[in-house]
């Protein structure tokens, strides 16, 4: 089966560079713009989804809904099956702030993590208000577990999950099979709106990477994305 493991859109905390974590922020008209021509894009292709995941928090669910094309119909619940270890990272006090002032202050963890996801992590495992990377790759892995690893799925399925920045590079630690913390951010944070791609191979047990970082709306609107990370 094929998995593709997508960013969000945009929301008016990018545009600020504010940390949105729990916080449950919409997309803006870019972010809704972005999803809409990649959904556009995908169908194009020919690539339709047997199932989709999605985090809880608006922007990853509308997200899902523009780029799947699935929506709720006659009151009925949306094909779209919701799965709270999908939502993001848990900043706690952190959230909220601007990015580029929390690079400095020594009195948060955010400091770190970017440059030192390791020591991002040593810092908030006894936090009581701030998720650690760890917390967050043991529920993303978790999540893969038991709704990819320990289901049966057809050969050629292909499954949609909706997700976010820090969370998507969690499911990606657990399918490179590494809890290597040092090399958490590997390739680099997805572009709002981006795509990592990876074949799961049932009979083996095993998973390959095949595209990470691939975006599918216009180039025009690449100029309109912040790069926080």
């Amino acid at each position: 089966m094929i998995i593709y493991i997508l960013r969000h859109g945009t929301t008016e905390w990018n545009r600020e560079h504010r940390i949105q974590g729990a916080t449950d922020i919409m997309l803006d008209s870019t972010g809704r713009e972005m999803a809409y021509q990649t959904g556009k894009k995908i169908a194009e292709l020919g690539i339709n989804f047997n199932k989709v995941y999605s985090s809880p928090l608006k922007r990853a669910y509308e997200t899902a809904e523009l780029v799947s094309g699935i929506k709720n119909k006659d009151g009925e619940e949306s094909g779209i099956i919701v799965d709270s270890r999908l939502r993001e990272l848990c900043f706690g006090r952190q959230e909220g702030q601007k990015v580029e002032g929390m690079m400095y202050d020594v009195s948060v963890p955010f400091r770190y993590f970017k440059s030192a996801p390791d020591k991002y992590d040593e810092l908030t495992e006894n936090d009581d208000d701030i998720e650690s990377l760890t917390a967050l790759c043991r529920r993303a892995g978790e999540f893969l577990a038991e709704n990819i690893e320990n289901v049966k799925h057809g050969s050629e399925d292909n499954i949609l999950i909706s997700g976010h920045g820090a969370l998507n590079k969690a499911l990606l630690m657990h399918i490179r099979g590494t809890d290597n913390m040092p090399d958490f951010w590997g390739s680099g944070l997805q572009p709002n709106c981006g795509i990592d791609i990876a074949r799961y191979d049932e009979v083996s047990g095993r998973y390959e990477i095949i595209a990470e970082n691939k975006t599918f709306y216009d180039s025009n609107l690449k100029d309109r994305i912040t790069q926080l990370l």
